[in-house]
């Protein structure tokens, strides 16, 4: 499977070593080996050890991040994984769809799967890292999954959708999160130099702005491009209009 080593799979500060263990034994069962988590994780605990098994491997290879920023940052898609709805989880898509979109696009890109802690999964402020939102269709009584369980139903849609794919389309290289990032931020400041945007909420609109660049994913020029419109916008905001201004008046006056 030529797509595995472009997905990586985060846990963001997991609670329990035998989800940890459990998890890089599911990885390795569908073919994946980029197993990341945030925050100091039991690797050699007994317990994740034990659920490993033949696992080992994946489990002592684990890369260890002080923050999700951090462990996203080489990926140009961050993807999160949630149970709940309402709110900016509304516009979650179910695991199988978007399963055969990011197989088509890891030919070209790294992908960032995420998720959350066993007791209330991703956040708000983890959820505004990530580009897109992902689903496990589950019983309405009881959707919430165990921690290993959900990495191994993505993990296995992943696989499958690389199996069924009949060919593969020439996707474009989208930056990575470490470049798109500090564009979003300069994006951001510029929306509120305008008052398109809150100064005191300006997430509300700007997950939504990240929504749209994450579907469509971002490449270097395109980075380049907005970085341009952001430094313009904050420009004009600060009153640079008026020196083009007065030179059109003075031009004017003396003709």
């Amino acid at each position: 499977m030529a797509s595995a080593s472009k997905f990586a799979f985060v846990l963001y500060r997991p609670q329990s070593a035998g989800n940890i263990g459990a998890a890089a034994r599911a990885l390795k069962n569908m073919g994946f080996d980029d197993f990341r988590l945030v925050g100091l994780g039991p690797l050699n605990d007994r317990e994740a050890v034990k659920m490993a098994v033949h696992a080992d491997d994946i489990l002592a290879n684990a890369t260890v991040y002080p923050d999700l920023a951090a462990a996203i940052a080489d990926c140009s898609i961050a993807v999160g994984t949630t149970s709940r709805r309402g709110g900016y989880r509304s516009r979650s898509t179910p695991l199988r769809p978007a399963a055969v979109e990011l197989d088509a696009l890891a030919g070209t890109n790294k992908i960032a799967i995420v998720f959350g802690r066993e007791d209330r999964g991703l956040t708000n402020r983890e959820l505004k890292l990530c580009h897109r939102l992902v689903t496990i269709p589950t019983a309405p009584e009881y959707p919430s999954l165990n921690l290993a369980q959900a990495v191994m139903v993505v993990a296995y849609e992943l696989m499958m959708a690389a199996t069924a794919a009949s060919e593969t389309a020439r996707t474009p290289e989208f930056v990575a999160a470490s470049i798109s990032d500090p564009m979003l931020e300069r994006f951001a400041e510029a929306l509120v130099a305008i008052g398109f945007i809150p100064d005191d909420n300006p997430e509300h609109i700007m997950l939504a702005i990240r929504e749209i660049f994450g579907r469509s994913g971002l490449t270097a020029r395109e980075v380049e491009i907005l970085n341009g419109m952001a430094r313009q916008i904050r420009w004009v905001a600060d009153g640079g209009f008026r020196t083009i201004a007065e030179k059109r008046s003075a031009g004017r006056k003396l003709r």
